[in-house]
């Protein structure tokens, strides 16, 4: 049996869920170059290829949605520069920029205000996480590829904000050390535990911890309200082919985006003076409507 962790939701409260290895660490990794493409569906609604390049201490993600087919869509594309700390995050249909530093979530988290468990006062939900390694394998070019299959169920009490749901999840994952610029963790690490005001009181229980790891094959049924959604991902290319050095630098003659305070920036707009005073006088004027209401 696995052991029960109590946790409570918070605004913006990020939440340790107490997986045995502890809090990644930022670390730079030495990827070799490799290319991964693949597709993510949900429904009959949604469809993207990720396309995930890695060469050094760097990586490369690409964001493409096919469906729902849209003529104004951007591409959305993420670099992470892990010997620099840098990441960006480029609109590459306008040739805009957002740059931010890469936060080490262990140190961040240290510094976090903690929640203190009297302040769980809303109802309990019981989550119930079940992750098993089948023990099959199978070899993506260089990488071995682990057959796991995970169950996480919610059962909410009457009054709770979190919806009764199963999803069951079956793929195949292979290890990429170093990803996202932070070291390999077992089980689910940690996560963010709902939103907003209400504060549900977490019942965590584990009971296989197997890890999961880069999907390259997945079905997710996910089940809530007697609605079923099933998620896919597919492979579509494994390469270990040389990458050129410039994918994982900022591209030339893009603009910055338009900053929105905290650390946020608008992707959708160029950080001009005309759209500063136009994105503060919008908050001047919501904020103002706000009192009379």
């Amino acid at each position: 049996m696995g052991s029960l962790v109590t946790l409570c939701s918070s605004t913006f409260s990020v939440l340790i869920l107490a997986a045995s290895a502890g809090l990644p660490k930022f670390i730079v990794p030495n990827h070799p170059d490799l290319t991964i493409k693949t597709r993510r569906t949900s429904g009959d609604w949604l469809s993207q290829v990720n396309a995930l390049y890695l060469k050094g201490a760097r990586e490369r993600t690409e964001i493409v949605t096919e469906k729902p087919a849209r003529a104004d869509a951007m591409e959305l594309v993420m670099i992470r520069q892990c010997d620099k700390k840098r990441a960006f995050n480029l609109n590459e249909r306008d040739k805009i920029y957002a740059a931010s530093e890469i936060e080490d979530w262990s140190e961040r988290l240290k510094k976090a205000r903690p929640v203190s468990l009297t302040q769980a006062s809303g109802a309990e939900v019981i989550m119930t996480i079940d992750s098993i390694d089948t023990g099959e394998r199978r070899q993506f070019e260089h990488y071995t590829a682990r057959h796991v299959k995970v169950k996480i169920r919610f059962e909410p009490s009457p009054g709770a904000s979190t919806p009764a749901s199963v999803e069951e999840t079956d793929g195949w994952y292979i290890d990429l050390p170093g990803l996202g610029c932070r070291e390999a963790s077992s089980g689910f690490g940690f996560g963010v535990l709902g939103s907003g005001n209400r504060r549900d009181r977490f019942q965590i229980k584990w009971l296989g911890k197997a890890p999961r790891g880069y999907p390259i094959e997945e079905t997710a049924l996910r089940t809530e309200a007697g609605k079923e959604t099933i998620s896919k991902v597919e492979l579509l290319e494994v390469s270990e082919a040389p990458l050129n050095p410039s994918l994982f630098d900022l591209p030339a003659r893009y603009r910055l985006a338009l900053q929105t305070g905290n650390g946020g920036a608008d992707l959708t707009k160029p950080d001009t003076i005309s759209n500063r005073a136009q994105y503060y006088w919008t908050r001047l004027t919501f904020w103002v409507r706000g009192l009379f209401r």
